[in-house]
């Protein structure tokens, strides 16, 4: 009966193709455009320079010392300004650099940039390092002269505009898969299939999940083809391929089940696409499909609410370093979030049935 309701369901939406068409190409589009307007901002985040700053009170050390400073700076592609005089939080904030470190007769005092935590500590570290090496240097200890090596992670993964966009961007259309269910909603109004149904020994599961899977069966594909056409129109370099398609298969799967737990609840086509797209878009938002994820201001713990955030981050992991610690997450929240919003849509359903009844 599953495989019936199934193939019925993907006839009636074959009578609305454009808005299965518009749902794959759009995202084409929207990549276009994003990764071209951010392109020059995501350049900014890749360059691997820290730049800061130092102060020296009163000549407290000499130049030589100040020279080794500086040269072990450069060698870590590190760039520094000095600045004779100022406040150093001022200077932090009007000068947009990680750090400040001010040099004291006997002692140092460092000067972090809150907003840049990840770049102030390696800098923190730079300056103890350089300290640990001059002192032991001045105790006779063999360093092998003054030199400082310090090994920064990279806490900024390396993805350029196009790759970014052009995967966020096939994640965020997934998410709007019941635009496609669209089809099967205004032919069962017009023809009252739902009224011939209640008449019959089909359950509410049943029925459930021949939207379910009719919808999946028809989006999740089709984002697979335009993530494919991401590589041959833009170059998009995704990450492990089978990983990339569970994930884009999981958040079709959510996405369809939370579509029809508020058509299910509104029953109104139009108000059920509204309501969609809002919550996608909130989502979205704060989940990186506007403003990426590594470089927004949003709380972490608002954004690992969003569903969208942890597949986008997966996807993004997976395509500049092959690996992502958020792959399994992604899928068990997105697995999790379809079984809840089945239960509930089959509940709900349930109810007005019985009540209409």
């Amino acid at each position: 009966m599953i495989r019936y309701l199934v193939k019925n369901n993907i006839k009636l939406m074959s009578r609305s193709a454009v808005n299965i068409l518009l749902l794959l190409i759009f995202p084409l589009i929207v990549i276009a455009v994003l990764s071209s307007a951010f392109d020059d901002l995501m350049k900014s985040y890749e360059s691997g320079d820290i730049t800061a700053g130092y102060m020296v009170i009163d000549d407290s050390v000499s130049e030589e010392m100040v020279d080794a400073f500086v040269d072990a700076a450069k060698d870590n592609d590190m760039i520094l300004y000095k600045y004779p005089e100022g406040d150093p939080e001022e200077l932090i904030k009007n000068n947009d650099i990680c750090g400040i470190v001010v040099f004291d007769e006997d002692s140092y005092t460092l000067y972090r940039n809150d907003d840049k935590k990840e770049l102030s500590k390696v800098f923190e570290y730079f300056v103890n390092a350089f300290y640990e090496n001059m002192a032991a240097s001045i105790m006779g200890i063999d360093t092998g002269s003054v030199s400082v090596k310090v090994n920064r992670p990279s806490f900024l993964p390396a993805i350029d505009s196009t790759d970014y966009y052009g995967i966020i961007e096939v994640v965020y259309f997934a998410w709007n898969a019941i635009i496609c269910g669209a089809g099967i909603f205004i032919s069962e109004k017009k023809n009252g299939i739902n009224k011939k149904f209640q008449v019959t020994n089909v359950s509410e599961t049943k029925l459930y999940l021949g939207k379910l899977l009719s919808i999946a069966a028809t989006v999740g594909p089709g984002m697979l083809i335009t993530s494919i056409l991401t590589v041959l129109l833009f170059g998009v370099h995704w990450g492990s391929p089978l990983l990339s398609i569970l994930l884009i298969l999981a958040s079709t799967i959510a996405a369809t089940a939370l579509g029809l737990l508020v058509y299910y609840i509104c029953e109104n086509t139009v108000a059920t696409i509204i309501l969609v797209f809002t919550i996608v878009w909130f989502m979205g938002f704060y989940g990186g499909s506007f403003e990426t994820y590594m470089f927004s201001s949003h709380p972490q713990w608002i954004k690992i609410l969003s569903p969208m955030y942890h597949v986008n981050r997966a996807l993004s992991e997976l395509s500049c370093m092959g690996r992502s610690d958020y792959t399994s997450g992604a899928v068990a929240y997105c697995m999790i979030l379809a079984v809840i919003c089945s239960v509930l849509a089959i509940a709900v359903n349930s109810v007005k049935r019985r009540t209409k009844a």
